[in-house]
C-alpha cells in the first residue's frame, strides 16, 4: 500500500468517523455544562478533583461536572464519581481560580462539610496507589458506607487481603464465589463431624454448579478472583474500615440474609494460594476446637438491600440496630445524585461546527458578527468541497485537504 492510500480516506469514511466521535462524546458528557453547584449547598453530585490547583495551592479540592468542563478543562482532573454531601469548591478560597460560571469578583469561602481524603491526590485504595484506567486490569469498587474511608475505591484484590493482581487467579476455584469459606466454619462448640459433613455436601453442590459456570455461554460477566463474588450478584459494598468502627452492628447485620449476599475475609498473603492455604489451615484448627481466627471484613449487600433494610428498621426490637439506622438514612434510601440537566442542544444532529456556532453567542457583538460571518463561510465552503468526494466514494488525499485551506487564505 502506497504512502498516499495510507494517509487517505474516503470523505463518507471521515464524516462517518466525526460522527462516531461526537456520539462517544456525547455520552461522556450529556449534560448542559453551565451551572455550577456551589449554590445548591453540600450535595452528592459527580465530583473530580482538581491536581493543578492542588499543586498551586497545596490545598485538596473537588469541582462540579460543569466546572470541570468550563472552568478547569486544561487542568489535571480526577474523576471522583459521586461523593456525598459535598459542596462545589471552584471560585473558592481551596483553588484560588475564578468560576467562569459565576463570575465571582473574589473567591468564596469553602463548605466546612466537604470532608476530602487520598482521592482528592489521585489516590486510592488501602494501597495508595494512583488510578490508571489504561493499564488498571482489577476490577475497583466503591465503598457506600464512608463514614471512616469517606466513599474511597478499592483494588479487589486488596479487598481480599492480597498485595497484587495476578491475572491467573481468575480461573475456577474449588469453591463458589460467592461463598466467604471461614463464614461456612461453625463455632469451636459445634461438632466438628457434623459440619465436617455439611461442608462436603456443599462442595457437592458446588461442583455441580462450576459445571454450569464453565460454559462460555454464560460468561457475559466481568472476571472475578477466585474467592471474590461475581459483580452481577450485589448491588454494592462496604469496606473493612467502615465496619470495624461499627462492628458489634454489623456483626449482627451480617447475618441477615435477606440484606448480606456475602462477606469477604481480608487475609494477608501473597497470593491466592497462600490465601487458600491460610483458610485451609483455620478450618483444620476449627475442626481440632480451637478458636476461630477473627479477620477484618468487607460486607456485599443485595440488590434490594435498601428495602430489606427498611423492614429491618421497622421490625427490629435491637435498639442498638435502630438507632445505627437511623444515624445512616442512606442504607435505608440512598439520597439520589444530582445531576444537571441534559444538553437538549447537543442532539444527534448536532455537529462539533454547529456546537462551534452557538459558542460565538458568548463573544461581543460585533466579533460574534465576524465569528458567525467566518464560521457559515467555511462551513459552506467545506461542505461543496466534500460533496463530490462522498457522491462518488473518492479519496480524499491529504494534497486535497491542503489546496481547500490554501484556497480559504486565499
Amino acid at each position: 500500500m502506497s504512502q498516499d492510500t495510507q494517509s487517505s480516506i474516503t470523505a463518507q469514511e471521515y464524516i462517518s468517523s466525526q460522527n462516531a466521535l461526537e456520539k462517544q462524546a456525547r455520552e461522556l458528557m450529556p449534560y448542559d455544562p453551565n451551572t455550577c453547584t456551589y449554590s445548591m449547598g453540600s450535595i452528592r453530585q459527580q465530583i473530580y478533583a482538581c491536581l493543578t490547583c492542588l499543586e498551586k495551592t497545596n490545598q485538596l479540592s473537588g469541582v462540579c461536572y460543569s466546572c470541570s468542563i468550563q472552568c478547569h478543562h486544561d487542568h489535571n482532573l480526577i474523576e471522583l464519581f459521586t461523593k456525598r454531601n459535598f459542596n462545589c469548591d471552584c471560585g473558592t478560597t481551596r483553588t484560588q481560580f475564578p468560576c467562569s460560571l459565576r463570575s465571582n469578583s473574589k473567591d468564596d469561602l469553602p463548605s466546612n462539610d466537604n470532608i476530602y481524603n487520598q482521592n482528592y491526590k489521585g489516590i486510592f485504595c488501602d494501597c495508595s496507589k494512583p488510578y490508571n484506567p489504561l493499564e488498571e486490569k482489577s476490577n475497583m469498587l466503591q465503598c457506600i458506607f464512608g463514614d471512616q474511608c469517606n466513599e474511597d475505591w478499592y483494588h479487589d484484590y486488596c479487598i481480599m487481603g492480597l498485595d497484587h493482581y495476578d491475572v491467573d487467579d481468575t480461573n475456577h476455584d474449588d469453591n463458589d464465589k460467592s461463598v466467604n469459606k471461614l463464614d461456612s466454619l461453625g463455632e469451636p462448640e459445634q461438632d466438628a463431624q457434623t459440619q465436617l459433613e455439611k461442608n462436603l455436601q456443599n462442595n457437592d453442590s458446588i461442583g455441580d454448579k462450576r459445571k454450569q459456570d464453565d460454559n462460555p455461554d454464560d460468561q457475559d460477566s466481568e472476571p472475578v478472583l477466585n474467592g471474590f463474588p461475581n459483580l452481577d450478584d450485589f448491588d454494592c459494598f462496604i469496606c473493612w474500615k467502615c465496619i470495624n468502627h461499627h462492628k458489634p452492628i454489623f456483626d449482627k447485620i451480617k447475618l441477615n440474609n435477606e440484606i448480606v449476599l456475602t462477606t469477604v475475609d481480608k487475609i494477608t498473603s501473597k497470593s491466592l494460594i497462600e490465601r487458600n492455604e491460610i483458610i485451609k489451615s483455620n478450618t483444620n484448627s476449627l475442626l481440632h476446637k480451637k478458636r476461630k481466627i477473627d479477620y477484618d471484613y468487607s460486607i456485599f449487600l443485595k440488590h434490594n438491600h435498601e428495602e430489606n433494610f427498611t423492614y429491618l428498621y421497622n421490625t427490629t426490637t435491637d435498639q442498638e440496630i435502630k438507632s445505627f439506622l437511623q444515624t445512616h438514612p442512606h442504607l435505608l434510601k440512598d439520597e439520589p445524585i444530582y445531576e444537571p440537566p441534559q444538553d437538549e442542544s447537543d442532539d444527534d444532529n448536532s455537529s462539533i461546527y454547529d456546537l462551534g456556532a452557538r459558542a460565538i453567542n458568548n463573544l461581543p457583538r460585533d466579533k460574534a458578527i465576524e465569528g458567525v460571518q467566518a464560521y457559515q463561510n467555511i462551513k459552506d465552503k467545506l461542505k461543496e468541497f466534500l460533496k463530490p468526494f462522498a457522491k462518488d466514494g473518492k479519496i480524499v488525499g491529504e494534497e486535497d485537504v491542503k489546496g481547500f485551506f490554501e484556497n480559504i487564505k486565499k
